[in-house]
């Protein structure tokens, strides 16, 4: 056994935190907590672990956690009508996010909404985010908070989330299911698989490739009562699979039924297979229907589902301390998510049907439970559900061939989630699952439905930051008016992985979104009519990864069109990055701008006086102040319309917190 020993942790957890405290917490706490702690890369970890739940969206769930991309997000889409895209229209009015407070109503069992292909993409419209209300109805703006899952909370808590994790289709569930399962949909095959219900299919599966890569896997299930979430049960060579074959007995076979309860055989299962030395190195988990947290079902019953299958994986403290697992949810059902899903270019191979893009989706939760993701991180770099077989992928070197190109560019492989060179040892105490069952019981029975509040008020998150996943990204964007009397907007990318762009028109323009893929140390330039649609009028705002925003207002007639502040970074410093920012007059005139703090520091403005044909620059030293974030906006006297704004984060390679 490598790493600290159960008694020698046990002793240091005496001295640090009382062993009394160790012994009052749950087993299955304090079985994990008492593995050894590997470290070091990734080939420290054996077994990987994906256990896929229903339909939730990440604002649904975690909105309202303190430190994520949530209710509190400075950065949020602007929509048309100027209002942030939480401000969803609903006929004359509106619709704010609303708490499904369980302890006032029966919102453990709300039921689904509409998820379909076509509602999503009708929610989504072509990028506007703003007609979830006509889509999904009022009760999509529903969201819960710690008090209503406070198992989902803990987990958070003690180790990673992901924040930026998308699913893979704006669709239901099968089609996200297929892309865990395969990488695709076969968007480019004659029947491209957009609704639930469909089988038949015989494309290669990703436990194909590790089977014949001599990769060891399984399924864990009871095929008569999984709600149909094995994908692999919808593909012809796995139903033509007798017992006895590996895709029968390792894809679609169930565990022994020993106990009469689903969840227990599985459970009974993994925890057997871990203590024999038989836990497969990658695992698939397809629970019951009443488990699968589908909004039917609740999320009670699926705190209990993932507590078992935790206390499972850590029956054996030496395969936990090998073992990554993966908590994730197939689609959002009919839920609102207010971060903008990257979509690819018109035309790209593999991602559109019927001239509709595929995805991203909106995004859903992403649990990474493991001994190196303790801590309470946040990750923010860009997944989808390929991202899963992508991290696999990475560790076995099996690569899946279905996966798009473009996927491939703008999603991570998950392993930005991890810190192999650390382990966290804090005590933390998860709750108690059989109790919060019991009181979803009482309240689906005795309280009323939820539904959406008359008198509304925006919704805040909790407190405070938390630790963050240094990210691949280094984004940036600037304008000029050209000669020919266009705006541009150039993005750029000083990061090592591609950084997503789109660029909404909040006046002027009835197009768009524009969406662009810039790869590392790339750029891309495009240019607005701004004489065409607004009679030299622009506003526009550019969004990337992580709360990035670049804000463009102004006139390329007269004044405007000889002004402009553009942004930089100076990264020349290991301990000091900074946002740059240069200030030029091309004007005939001396000019003052105008530089404030929009959050972060309370100090400034700060205030330039340029003279005609010149330029000024200054900085701020973002990486020793405000932890790497700056939130900014520039004016100047010569023109009440101009105005730029700069809001992100300096990427410098180190973790950070999040803003």
């Amino acid at each position: 056994m490598n790493g600290l020993s159960r008694r020698k942790f046990l002793g240091m957890s005496a001295a640090t935190a009382g062993a009394t405290m160790f012994t009052s917490l749950p087993l299955v706490l304090r079985q994990a907590l008492a593995a050894p702690a590997p470290g070091g890369s990734l080939s420290s970890v054996r077994h990987v672990v994906v256990l896929m739940q229903e339909n939730r969206s990440f604002d649904h769930y975690f909105g309202s956690l303190n430190g994520v991309r949530g209710f509190c997000d400075r950065t949020a889409l602007s929509l048309r009508n100027g209002n942030l895209a939480f401000k969803q229209p609903n006929r004359s009015g509106y619709q704010l996010p609303f708490h499904l407070d369980t302890s006032a109503s029966s919102a453990q069992c709300v039921g689904d909404l509409d998820h379909s292909w076509r509602g999503t993409h009708r929610a989504w419209n072509n990028g506007r985010q703003d007609q979830w209300i006509e889509a999904k109805g009022a009760l999509t703006m529903g969201y819960f908070s710690r008090a209503d899952l406070p198992f989902h909370y803990a987990l958070a808590d003690a180790y990673t989330i992901c924040d930026h994790y998308h699913c893979s289709a704006m669709a239901p569930t099968h089609p996200n299911r297929l892309y865990l399962m395969s990488g695709m949909i076969d968007a480019g095959g004659s029947s491209p698989v957009t609704g639930n219900g469909e089988s038949g299919f015989s494309w290669t599966t990703y436990p194909e490739r590790l089977q014949s890569a001599g990769v060891s896997w399984k399924v864990y299930q009871n095929a008569d009562d999984n709600y149909d979430d094995n994908a692999l049960a919808w593909f012809n060579q796995y139903q033509d699979a007798q017992p006895g074959t590996p895709l029968y007995d390792r894809g679609i076979g169930s565990v022994p039924s020993v106990s009469g309860s689903t969840v227990a055989d599985i459970a009974a299962a993994i925890r057997g297979d871990v203590l024999a030395g038989r836990l497969p190195q990658v695992s698939w988990i397809v629970g019951p229907a009443a488990y699968s947290e589908h909004p039917n079902y609740g999320p009670a019953n699926g705190a209990d589902f993932i507590g078992r299958v935790l206390g499972a994986l850590t029956a054996d403290p030496e395969v936990w301390a090998s073992t990554v697992l993966f908590i994730n949810y197939d689609e959002n059902d009919g839920y609102f998510d207010h971060l903008q899903a990257p979509v690819p270019p018109p035309g790209t191979a593999g991602e559109f049907v019927d001239g509709a893009p595929i995805g991203l989706g909106p995004r859903v939760p992403m649990l990474v439970v493991s001994p190196w993701s303790r801590g309470g991180y946040v990750c923010s770099q860009m997944f989808d559900h390929t991202s899963v077989i992508r991290f696999i992928e990475t560790w076995t070197g099996v690569r899946e061939p279905n996966i798009s190109a473009w996927r491939r560019q703008v999603c991570g492989d998950l392993t930005a989630a991890f810190d192999f060179s650390r382990v966290m040892t804090a005590v933390v105490a998860l709750p108690d699952t059989a109790k919060l069952m019991a009181e979803a019981v009482r309240q689906c029975a005795t309280l009323p439905s939820p539904t959406a509040p008359t008198i509304q008020s925006m919704p805040t998150q909790e407190p405070g930051t938390r630790p963050a996943r240094p990210l691949p990204y280094q984004p940036n964007a600037t304008s000029r008016v050209d000669a020919d009397g266009l705006f541009r907007i150039s993005m750029s990318n000083s990061g090592t992985d591609s950084v997503h762009y789109a660029i909404h028109s909040n006046s002027y323009h009835s197009d768009g979104p524009r969406h662009y893929d810039v790869a590392a140390n790339g750029s891309i330039e495009d240019k607005f009519h701004a004489e065409v649609h607004g009679g030299g009028n622009y506003d526009l705002s550019a969004y990337g990864p992580n709360g990035f925003l670049r804000r463009f207002v102004g006139d390329i007639d007269g004044a405007n069109g000889e002004l402009e502040v553009l942004s930089s970074y100076d990264l020349s410093s290991p301990t000091a990055g900074k946002l740059v920012l240069s200030m030029r007059n091309g004007s005939s005139g001396t000019v003052t701008f105008t530089v404030k703090s929009n959050a972060y520091r309370s100090d400034g403005p700060w205030i330039y006086q340029v003279l005609p044909g010149q330029t000024v620059l200054d900085h701020w030293n973002v990486q020793l102040n405000t932890d790497c974030w700056y939130d900014l906006t520039a004016s100047v006297d010569l023109d009440s319309l101009f105005s730029r704004r700069f809001a992100g984060h300096l990427e410098t390679g180190l973790p950070s917190v999040t803003g």
